[in-house]
């Protein structure tokens, strides 16, 4: 429940007036953040709630004009009706409705206290959220390492992680999400990912903007609108630029192949043809692969777009036609992102001589599709993407599987956390649509592994052996996973330094602060108890695990993992000194995968609050004591996991690529010794 204010705390801000006195000093300052703007500074509007907090906080710290506004411990900067950025004590909030944006609604001199008292009743009625903001520095914001994200916030908090949020999304439903982040609607397209959300909406306003032009234009023609979308194949990148122009409802849609023209006229005939069609609806003439090569020349096509998108004019059969208006969509076929179609050092000159800057130069926007794979190492949002799109596969291929009345849908635990972290889906949306479609359920109506395709198939669209390694490890641990993880980190050694790990998204208040002086003696006195190191300290233990294990599923290696048989002869009790090393390499590889996912990088001076780590090394370049440091470690975990049911074991075999299986070796290992007893006695 957020306390309200009563309207005689509060002072107002009137247009015009310079902020060093538009408040009075015994009074809380209320104003919009469209005054700020007014006011020239650089706030965005429109694109996220994300992107308006993080851009008003680089003013906030960085433009010495604010400083009215900084040295205020308590404020209120109304988001229009949509939200406000709250400031109390020092401490910053955001208080947003999850389905809205800001737009210019309110007049300058709007009475802005009912607007508030509106808000903070929404919040308290659940329907608006209410969030803090992560206490940050100067430091860390100038450098950009931590921006700030409410999906990523969200996950931070959720017992799991945004692994479990994703499980719960593909079995219960998005309602819960979606009352608590922000989401995109329009039409069929939904999407919770700020990035997506960000560049939607980018391209929403340009639609926007082109129709105010077109209904107010003189009577000339008017400058086709260009915009580029790039994503993976089968990522739909044509699905979300039609869902947004409908919403807008005055374009109609058709599509051009550029790679099924043979040549530029026939191009251009169809391009006439669509531009012809009577209608009173802007055209809106989507170039798919319009990145690919003609007559053997890479992006030999962009040439060709020069003139129709910068003077709105084209040539057919020698005449010269003139465009009315239009959109051009430019979909990429041969890159993944806007960044991988610009070109890279040594391809300049090539992409000089295609035209490719003069065409870059004439795009008014574009949009990166982001799909089911990670589009960068600390993209974790795509858990949630999956999540999506796998829980709507489900829903419309096997309507048996799922529960209309309580909305659920019955899928084994272990298949679904193995199909959300496969390592990539192949051919991104297509493969994982295939995988489904070639699983033979039936009339059954729960999804196990066993009904998915033969591994042939399934190979065509992910890593079978990673994939069945993450199945093998949902097996053995499954639900335990809290359990194992906990007591492992409260009853021995931390697996890296504590102080290695990342904070906290938020800072502790005094009372969190002296629970965990409280509870310093669990974890060797390493650090503070489980349930409170944080969620993101958390799942950096979870992802350990988790490395390892599958590492240890893999049957083509050595050395495994199992549940514990007894007086087992095969059973490793203590490790040696081979297992050791395997075992310190994994771990140092997980360390640094999940350091770069959090959004660390390498530097030769660590730095904790920059996200900065000189270890961020490969194995062999770390210090020798920091390998006997994390070998030690090992050795009391590897002891420890039997008291948990658990224990390390040699297959009779390895397979890794250049090892002799371990029977063959022992067997050339006493024919050697026996051959150089022959030669002593002789």
């Amino acid at each position: 429940m957020r306390v309200k204010m009563e309207i005689e705390n509060f002072s107002q801000y009137e247009p015009g007036h310079s902020l060093r006195r538009a408040f009075a000093k015994d009074k809380v300052p209320l104003l919009q953040m469209e005054h700020l703007r007014q006011l020239d500074f650089m706030i965005s509007r429109g694109l996220s709630y994300e992107n308006t907090v993080n851009t008003f906080m680089q003013q906030l710290f960085f433009n010495e004009s604010l400083w009215p506004l900084k040295v205020r411990k308590d404020m209120v900067i109304l988001l229009d009706t949509a939200g406000a950025l709250i400031c109390a004590g020092g401490v910053w909030s955001l208080l947003f409705a999850p389905e809205k944006l800001e737009r210019i609604t309110l007049a300058e001199n709007a009475d802005l206290y009912p607007v508030y008292s509106d808000v903070i009743d929404k919040v308290n009625d659940g329907t608006m959220c209410d969030i803090f903001l992560p206490v940050t520095s100067e430091r860390v914001l100038l450098s950009g390492a931590d921006p700030f994200c409410i999906l990523d916030a969200y996950a931070e908090h959720y017992k799991g992680g945004y692994l479990a949020m994703a499980k719960k999304l593909v079995i219960e439903g998005t309602d819960e999400l979606y009352r608590n982040v922000p989401v995109l609607r329009c039409g069929a397209l939904t999407t919770v990912d700020v990035s997506e959300i960000e560049n939607y909406n980018t391209i929403r306003s340009l639609l926007e903007d082109y129709i105010f032009q077109f209904d107010h234009r003189d009577g000339n023609s008017l400058q086709p609108l260009s915009v580029a979308v790039f994503g993976a194949p089968g990522s739909g990148k044509s699905f979300g630029i039609r869902e947004i122009a409908r919403s807008v409802k005055r374009f109609r849609c058709a599509t051009l192949n550029c790679s099924q023209f043979g040549s530029p006229e026939s191009l251009f005939e169809a391009l006439h043809q669509e531009l012809s069609e009577k209608s009173d609806a802007i055209p809106l003439i989507f170039f798919d692969e319009f990145d690919s090569a003609i007559d053997g020349q890479e992006l030999g096509w962009l040439r060709y777009f020069l003139a129709p998108m910068q003077d709105g004019e084209y040539t057919l059969h020698g005449r010269t036609e003139t465009i009315d208006a239009a959109v051009f969509v430019f979909a990429g076929g041969t890159a993944d992102t806007y960044e991988q179609f610009l070109p890279d050092s040594g391809r300049e000159e090539s992409f000089r001589q295609r035209k490719g800057p003069d065409f870059v130069s004439r795009l008014k926007g574009t949009l990166n599709i982001m799909g089911p794979n990670p589009n960068r190492i600390t993209d974790r949002r795509h858990l949630i993407r999956r999540a999506l799109l796998l829980r709507d596969l489900i829903i419309r291929k096997f309507p048996d599987v799922y529960d209309q009345k309580s909305g659920t849908v019955n899928i084994s635990p272990a298949l679904l956390s193995s199909l959300l972290r496969v390592s990539e889906y192949r051919h991104g949306t297509r493969s994982l649509e295939f995988i489904l479609a070639m699983s033979r359920l039936g009339g059954e109506k729960r999804f196990t592994p066993a009904y998915l395709p033969p591994l042939s198939q399934l190979n065509i669209h992910l890593d079978v052996q990673d994939f069945q390694n993450k199945i093998m490890f949902e097996q053995l641990i499954g639900d335990g996973m809290e359990t194992f993880t906990r007591r492992l980190y409260e009853n021995a050694m931390p697996l890296i330094d504590y102080a290695s790990l990342p904070d906290e998204a938020e800072e502790d208040s005094p009372e969190q602060k002296s629970e965990k002086k409280k509870s310093e003696s669990k974890a060797g006195g390493k650090g503070p108890g489980w349930d409170l190191i944080g969620e993101i300290n958390r799942e950096y233990y979870r992802s350990i695990i988790r490395y390892l294990f599958e590492k240890l599923q893999d049957p083509h290696r050595s050395l495994g993992v199992r549940r514990m048989i007894p007086d087992a002869p095969d059973t490793v009790a203590r490790p040696g000194k081979e297992d050791l090393e395997i075992l310190s390499r994994w771990t140092h590889e997980a360390y640094v995968k999940t350091h770069l996912e959090n959004g660390w990088r390498y530097d030769a001076h660590s730095d904790q609050e920059l996200l900065r780590s000189k270890y961020l090394v490969s194995y062999d370049d770390l210090p020798e004591t920091r390998k006997a440091g994390i070998r030690s470690s090992l050795a009391d975990h590897a002891r420890y996991i039997r008291s948990l049911g658990f224990e390390l074991f040699h297959r009779p075999y390895d397979f890794a690529p250049g090892a002799i299986p371990i029977a063959a070796k022992s067997q050339n290992e006493a024919s050697a010794q026996e051959e150089s007893e022959e030669a002593g006695n002789c």
